[in-house]
This record gives structure tokens, C-alpha cells and sequence, in this order.
């Protein structure tokens, strides 16, 4: 018995000894191979990483111009280790911590002369759900591309210079720049007004900046991204699997892929991302859109909408002589969200009503949206054929939130029986009543339930925009009439696109001074066919709301005040007169409120300004063929013909209408007065008459309310 206690006594010693040299084995091994060999680390062509996974991206002469780290969730003292199945080739390396985190670096052949790229490739090793993240200091450079927002700035962030020979590190925050916030979060598409978030309605993956650094972050990859978090003057870049809006189809780890490219300024780094990346629109929409305004009833009238209101409408565009391409019926003229007909009490009459306006010369199009109301017939039906959403593991519909906070069902896009079904019902609205097209609203990856089946796999809920943008194409291919309001890699759908929604208001957050900054973000990300949204905004003030409509207006006398529509809704004067201005050379126009409702200065401005834009049409269709040829935007940032004018790369509130014609409206309350920065070149003052010799700064330009300051280039330049 003795013996038998002394036995287990000496084999438990023996497994306490073991437990503690095991470990010591291992650290004196390791640090041995350290000392021998030296820490594993990557050299190669244009790229570094170090022991503690700093990536340096170099340029020609050795200077790094992307300077980051990768994030491997690992004990400091634990450094990485050459991959064990490792390609042996030129330009190629990989490290990894083994059963946890691999990142693979290989230096990508650009085939353009001046411009060197790079593949990352960051591999979880682990589990589905964990998650691996890059991040890169943004420097002291202006970065462009990304994502709309609510509150747009341009650039995307400013450059903030630091010291030289200050190098970061992961835990350094830079100085607070000037230039817009995203946390770490799902890089998906949502309605700010519904989802309280960005990225807004349109996003795309590229990210550039004023240095000539290009960063592409692969579709394929399920991305979560920051973007200057806090200020602190990086970009985060993480692949995870949450199993809300990314889904891992073989239950296989995260994988994180992006390409960074680098090329001698803004404008070549952004041409060459393009061409490589971006697909050039297949046509261009309707030129008609282009020559003559929308008119849309949504600002007008909010849902309070009907035959008669419709009628009256437009007989006061006609007789105000103002033009228009087509009149947009907007919210609620169905009796339940859903059903696609006409609720027979607000419209009696809807085949005589369009055949009227029709002979007036006014065409007409109807809001539509992928969402059934659980009261309506469609919801009834899709649900019966499985042409709706459904929750995940079950025949019970995935409901979304909707318009009044209401649930709603969803339209599965991923069904090609479902689009059919849906289109035929649209189908039916041209051919019964003569409609002409839509307007698709919605279809952002926000409205997709998180728990929810479709009939085809979705690897990401921003699917669900692509596809829904492709079914808006599909509804009108030929008169190509339709508007989506959603983009995300539809670059090629030759349709407008249109802003999200604006607040009447002079301010960034999303008033008249973020307008222009989201133009120009669209249109470096692909997106030549802009449609700003209503002049004046959409989001009227009531009458109750204590505002002086006229804060522009120079004088006590010329203040004024109207009620629209019997619902005491007011809107400013200007407002709309210098949202009017700073549109008027943009790709389309979409009015709601008239100009009639204020008065007849405000009317004559109208017809004075639309006027002068039907003598440029011509030049913006020219430019809408030209970005089916090559891709290029219609509308341009400064920097596009000076792309190493430090001053053009931050301008914001002025834009190019190809090379040769710059606008500068008054996007500031009140003011009478604006700098103008003319790019080199000889310029022609359209307002004033002269010539300016550019680069110069036009310090106090005297601009009235009436009034809009534009230019056109003699000669000189790009």
C-alpha cells in the first residue's frame, strides 16, 4: 500500500516538473532560434514588416508613404513566425501566428508606368467568428472616396502635418484634424433618418488621398471599418463574421484582402483605381433628364398627395413657364405600402390624369420601394409564394422597420421569380395608366433583418443594394427615366443616382453645404449620374418653428413669409435661391416647391438661371458620353486640372463641369461675398466680364442673392 502511495506521489511530482519544463523548453528554444537567427521578419520590394507586424509601404527612393500595423490578438512577447507552407518567389512573403492569424504581402505588377501596388491578404486561423484588423496612419495627406454621409465633408479628412521624424505607433493619437468620423462598425449602407448611422446610402470600398495613395479593400471581404475614430487620423480595416450583415457561407475563418497602390499625385492614383477597379457606366440615362428638370410632388405635398393636388401642380409649372422632363408622384399615392396601384379615393381618375398631363408634355413617373405593409395584398402574396425575406430557419417573414416606424415586409431580391413578379407589377403600371418610370427608393443593407433567409446566398446585406439598383435598371432598360438612391459597385447601370434626402438648411449636416462635397464624393467613386435632392431641401420647417425665412435677404422689406399647401409649412427663400444656384450646373435638377411660393423675383431668378443652363446642356451631354467612354465624372473636384495645387485639393464649396467651367455659388447664410480660388489657367468671368490669370485667390467677390459666380476656362491646364 506504501508503494502504491509513493508511486502515485512520484508521478504527480513528475507531471509538476514536466508542466513547468515544457514551457521553459519551449521559451529557451525560441529565444535561442531568436538570437541565432534573428527575428522573422518581411523585406520585401516597396514593403516592410517588422517583428512587431509595423508595415512600412515604401516608395522608390525608400521613404515610407503608408506607415501601419497589423493587429494579431497576441501576447506582445510572442513574435510571428515565417509561414510554414510559404511561397518560395520574388516579391512575395508571409508570417503568421500559428493556429490564430496569418497576413501574405506580394508586390502586385501595375502594368502602368509611375504606379507600384501591393496585395495584402490577412487570414484568420482560428474560428468563424474572430476578427483580424490592419490600421494605417492617414499622414499628413487629404483622403477622398468612401462613403456618403449625412454630413459630408471634402475632403473626406484634411491633411494634419506631423513632425518629421515622429514616427506613430498603434496606441499615438494625431493632432484632431478637420474632416468627418466613422467608428468601427459593419461598412454597410443605411438611411440615416431610420438607422441613426453611416455610411449613408452610397458606399463604395476605395480610398485615396492627396499624396497619390490608393487603398482598395476587396468585396469579397467581410469588412468592418473606422475612419478617423475619434480623430485619431487612421483607417481601420477588419474582416469579421458577425452573422448580422456578413455571413461565412462554409463556416471557414475571416479573410481581409486590400490592394495599396501609390502613384505620383491625386489624379493619377484616382485614374488608375478607377480603370482597374471601378466599371464604367453601359449608357447614359435619358437626355432628357439632363435638359429639363424633374418635378417631384414629395416636398410639396409630404403624403398628403392626390389626382387634384397633382393637376394643380403642374398647371402651375406650366403656367409659371417653367420646363420640365417628368413629374414624380411620391409617398402614398397606393392605398397600403406595397400594393402597386393607385388608392382609387386620392387618384378617381388615374388613366385620364396621366393621358392629360401626357398631352401637356408632361410625362410621369411613381415612387416605388422594396417594402409590403403587413395590411396590403402584396405582403399577403409574398409571403405565400416566398417572394419576401423569411427568417432564418423558418416560414415566418423577416420583418424590417419602415416609414412611421411601421414593420414591413421585404422584397427578396435574390429570387429571380420574385424581381419577375415585382417588375410585372410595374409593368402593368406603364401599360394600364401610361406611366413612364420610377423612382426606387430605399435598399439599403440596413433594412435587411439581421436574422433573415434569402433564396441565394448573400455574402454581404450590401448585396441587397446591388441587386435592388439592378432591378430599377431592369424596370425601365430602354427610356432609362428611373432614379435608385442606393450604390454599391453599380457604377455600370447608366441611371441617376439620387443624394439622400436634405434639410432646408445652410449647414453640413445635411443642408446646403454638404451638397457639393457629396456630388463630388459620388463622382470620384464612380457615380457620374448625380441627382441632388429637392432645390431648398426636403425637410420643411413648420409654421410655429420661430425662423427668419429671409437671414440671405439683404433687406427688412425683402423678407417674406409663405404658407404652402394649408399646412402652414414654410420654407427659405434663401435657401432655395442659393440651393438653385449651386444645382444649376450639376448633371439634373429635381424641383418640389415651386418658386411661386415666394414671389415673382424668386420666379424670374428660376426661369433666368434655367435658362442659362439649356445654352450648357449641350456641354453635360457631351460629358455623359464622354463617362460612358472613359469613366470620367461629369462633375469634378479642383484638383482634377491642378492635382498638386495644395490649394485645390481642399476647396469644397467650388466644382468643375469638365475642365473648362468652375462654379462657385454661395453655400454660407447671409452672405453676399465669397473667396474664389481659380486654378492655373486663363478664366473668363461670366458674372463680372474680365479674364483672370489663375492660380489666384478672388478675395470678397461681391455675389447678390440673384446672383452666380462661374468661370470658363480660355486656356491653360490639363
Amino acid at each position: 500500500m506504501d508503494r502504491q502511495r509513493d508511486t502515485i506521489t512520484f508521478q504527480k511530482a513528475s507531471l509538476q516538473r514536466l508542466a513547468y519544463t515544457v514551457p521553459l523548453c519551449s521559451f529557451f528554444l525560441y529565444f535561442t532560434k531568436l538570437m541565432l537567427f534573428g527575428p522573422n521578419v518581411l523585406l520585401l520590394p516597396g514593403v516592410t514588416v517588422d517583428q512587431s507586424l509595423k508595415i512600412q509601404f515604401l516608395d522608390n527612393h525608400g521613404n515610407p508613404y503608408l506607415t501601419g500595423y497589423s493587429d494579431f490578438s497576441k501576447p506582445e512577447w510572442k513574435l510571428p513566425e515565417y509561414c510554414r507552407f510559404q511561397e518560395n518567389a520574388v516579391g512575395k512573403g508571409c508570417l503568421e501566428d500559428p493556429y490564430n492569424q496569418r497576413i501574405k504581402i506580394h508586390h502586385d505588377e501595375s502594368g502602368v508606368e509611375g504606379v507600384t501596388c501591393h496585395q495584402v491578404k490577412r487570414e484568420g486561423l482560428r474560428c468563424v467568428n474572430q476578427m483580424v484588423t490592419d490600421c494605417y496612419h492617414l499622414g499628413d495627406s487629404h483622403w477622398y472616396g468612401g462613403y456618403e454621409s449625412v454630413n459630408q465633408l471634402w475632403p473626406l479628412r484634411k491633411a494634419v502635418p506631423i513632425a518629421e521624424g515622429v514616427l506613430l505607433t498603434s496606441e499615438e493619437e494625431e493632432p484632431m484634424p478637420d474632416g468627418m468620423e466613422l467608428p468601427m462598425g459593419a461598412y454597410v449602407s443605411g438611411d440615416k433618418a431610420m438607422h441613426k448611422t453611416d455610411p449613408g446610402n452610397v458606399l463604395e470600398r476605395l480610398f485615396f488621398s492627396s499624396s497619390g495613395v490608393g487603398i482598395m479593400i476587396s468585396k469579397e471581404s467581410p469588412l468592418y471599418l473606422s475612419f478617423n475614430q475619434h480623430y485619431d487620423g487612421k483607417i481601420c480595416i477588419a474582416g469579421l463574421y458577425d452573422g448580422a450583415h456578413y455571413f461565412s457561407q462554409l463556416g471557414k475563418p475571416p479573410v481581409l484582402e486590400y490592394t495599396v497602390c501609390k502613384a505620383k499625385n491625386v489624379k493619377e492614383i484616382h485614374s488608375y483605381m478607377k480603370r482597374r477597379f471601378i466599371q464604367k457606366p453601359e449608357n447614359m440615362p435619358n437626355p432628357e433628364l439632363i435638359q429639363k428638370p424633374k418635378w417631384s410632388t414629395r416636398s410639396q405635398f409630404q403624403r398628403d398627395v392626390s389626382q387634384a393636388k397633382v393637376v394643380d401642380f403642374a398647371e402651375k409649372i406650366l403656367s409659371n413657364k417653367l420646363p420640365a422632363s417628368q413629374i414624380e408622384i411620391d409617398d402614398e399615392w397606393t392605398e397600403e405600402y406595397g400594393d402597386l396601384d393607385f388608392d382609387p379615393v386620392k387618384f378617381p381618375e388615374p388613366q385620364k390624369m396621366v393621358a392629360d398631363l401626357n398631352k401637356k408634355g408632361l410625362k410621369v413617373s411613381l415612387w416605388t420601394h422594396p417594402f409590403f405593409s403587413m395590411k396590403s395584398q402584396s405582403f399577403k402574396d409574398a409571403v405565400e409564394a416566398k417572394f419576401a425575406v423569411m427568417s432564418r430557419g423558418s416560414n415566418i417573414p423577416a420583418l424590417t422597420t419602415w416609414r412611421d416606424a411601421d414593420m414591413a415586409g421585404l422584397l427578396d431580391v435574390t429570387n429571380p421569380a420574385a424581381v419577375l413578379w415585382y417588375n410585372k407589377k410595374l409593368l402593368r403600371l406603364q401599360n394600364l395608366y401610361n406611366i413612364t418610370s420610377f423612382k426606387f427608393d430605399a435598399g439599403e443593407a440596413h433594412f435587411v433583418p439581421h436574422s433573415h433567409s434569402t433564396q441565394q446566398h448573400m455574402s454581404s446585406s450590401n448585396d441587397y443594394s446591388t441587386l435592388w439598383a439592378e432591378l430599377a435598371y431592369n424596370a425601365d432598360p430602354d427610356s432609362r427615366r428611373q432614379e435608385v438612391r442606393v450604390g454599391w459597385g453599380t457604377q455600370r447601370l447608366p441611371i441617376f443616382v439620387r443624394l439622400m434626402d436634405r434639410s432646408t438648411s445652410f449647414d453640413h449636416h445635411s443642408g446646403l453645404a454638404s451638397v457639393i462635397p457629396s456630388v463630388l464624393t459620388l463622382s470620384v467613386l464612380g457615380y457620374p449620374f448625380v441627382l441632388p435632392d429637392m432645390i431648398g431641401g426636403s425637410f420643411m420647417a413648420t409654421q410655429s418653428t420661430e425662423i427668419n425665412l429671409n437671414t440671405a435677404d439683404a433687406s427688412v422689406e425683402d423678407r417674406k413669409s409663405d404658407s404652402v399647401d394649408d399646412k402652414n409649412t414654410i420654407h427659405r427663400r434663401g435657401v432655395y435661391m442659393r440651393w438653385l444656384q449651386a444645382c444649376v450646373f450639376l448633371p439634373a435638377l429635381q424641383f418640389s416647391f415651386g418658386p411661386w411660393i415666394y414671389d415673382e423675383k424668386v420666379v424670374d431668378m428660376t426661369r433666368r438661371l434655367l435658362a442659362m443652363r439649356e445654352k450648357y446642356v449641350p456641354r453635360i451631354v457631351e460629358l455623359a458620353k464622354e463617362s460612358v467612354a472613359t469613366g470620367d465624372p461629369i462633375v469634378r473636384p479642383l484638383w482634377w486640372v491642378a492635382p498638386e495645387d495644395p490649394d485645390a485639393l481642399v476647396v469644397s464649396d467650388e466644382f468643375l463641369v469638365g475642365n473648362d467651367i468652375l462654379v462657385a455659388p454661395i453655400v454660407i447664410d447671409g452672405a453676399r461675398k465669397r473667396d474664389i480660388y481659380l486654378p492655373e489657367g486663363l478664366w473668363a468671368d461670366k458674372l463680372r466680364g474680365g479674364e483672370v490669370v489663375g492660380p489666384r485667390t478672388l478675395n470678397d467677390y461681391q455675389v447678390s442673392l440673384e446672383e452666380l459666380a462661374f468661370f470658363e476656362r480660355i486656356k491653360g491646364g490639363e
